[in-house]
């Protein structure tokens, strides 16, 4: 940079124009490139850009609408087909967890209903047992006034049983006194043969026996 102004001349209208030295700190500070057109014709230039409409369908584009060369149009493009891919995977994975999420879903469900039913007839068993425990309870009440009956029975059979063994003792008395007067064993054969058929035996003070 000079530290005075110079003269350029513009490349659209072929006139001299002066870059002074203040012009010549803003570019350099801006980073921009030495102007190669009058002040007149970037005033021209950016009027039209204003105005900038579609070369292949005639739309008037935005003041603040970018600007690209082909190359990097065909960049931008990659990358926006990039990012659509991208997008599009990220779309696709999320539908496939959607689907899995489903799937899993059904699963509990059917599992759950499963369970549901179990638990139901687990219920109802529940409820029939306790409808029998019910009625063993009514039962085992009912049958308690058959106790005092079934005691006395008891107590019957058992006099009963004492009383047969008293009578067999008896009898036995009585057979071996029968015995003691019997020395003919042929006699006491005959004997014992007419208490059996008899069923009772004659007390042996009140039984007369002819000896031979």
């Amino acid at each position: 940079m000079k530290d005075t102004d110079i003269n350029l001349t513009c490349r659209q209208c072929g006139r001299e124009f002066v870059f002074t030295r203040a012009e010549q700190k803003f570019y350099e500070l801006k980073g921009f490139t030495t102007p190669s057109r009058c002040k007149e014709c970037r005033s021209d230039k950016q009027s039209a850009t204003c105005q900038r409409v579609c070369a292949q369908c005639g739309t008037e584009l935005e003041k603040e609408a970018p600007v690209y060369c082909s190359t990097c149009l065909t960049n931008v493009q990659l990358e926006f087909e990039l990012k659509n891919k991208h997008s599009q995977r990220a779309a696709n994975a999320a539908h496939t967890k959607l689907q899995a999420s489903e799937s899993e879903k059904s699963e509990l469900a059917e599992l759950l209903r499963q369970k549901e039913q179990l638990l139901a007839e687990l219920e109802s068993k529940f409820n029939s047992l306790s409808q029998d425990l019910e009625k063993a309870v009514q039962f085992h009440t009912s049958l308690e006034w058959l106790e005092p009956a079934l005691n006395g029975v008891k107590e019957r059979l058992d006099g009963l049983e004492q009383a047969q063994i008293k009578s067999n003792e008896r009898m036995l008395q009585i057979v071996e006194k029968m015995h003691e007067l019997f020395e003919d064993i042929g006699l006491w054969e005959i004997a014992k043969r007419s208490l059996k058929h008899l069923g009772k035996v004659p007390s042996p003070d009140k039984a007369h026996f002819d000896t031979p």
